[in-house]
């Protein structure tokens, strides 16, 4: 799937349990395929995820975290949260509270076949 805003636009993995949906924003041309995967592999944690979370029958929760390099505004990140709300016809008419992180990368912890 796509998430398009504006002139951006990234790939999305959705994954679902039970009515629960995490998105997962990215770019799918920093992504090895299976024969890449041998000795050096390079990672890409990808731009961020969303967590859609339901509760009872009229709330849900939203939570989770996106690159602040990449969503820049609090416009790019309202179209985010509006996307994924949009992928559960259980999402329509619930109270959803949110908070999203817009973070900024400070280290990482990495093992890339090589050591």
């Amino acid at each position: 799937m796509k998430f398009t805003f504006e002139n951006f636009s990234c790939d999305v993995d959705i994954f679902y349990k039970d009515q629960d949906i995490v998105a997962r924003f990215y770019d799918s041309s920093k992504e090895q395929n299976e024969d890449e995967i041998v000795n050096l592999v390079i990672v890409d944690p990808g731009y961020g995820y969303l967590h859609l979370k339901l509760k009872g029958d009229d709330s849900a929760l939203l939570s989770g975290f996106l690159d602040d390099r990449v969503f820049l505004t609090d416009d790019m990140v309202e179209a985010a949260i509006n996307y994924i709300e949009g992928l559960s016809p259980h999402a329509q008419n619930r109270y959803i509270p949110n908070h999203v992180a817009r973070i900024k990368q400070t280290s990482y912890v990495e093992y890339n076949g090589e050591y």
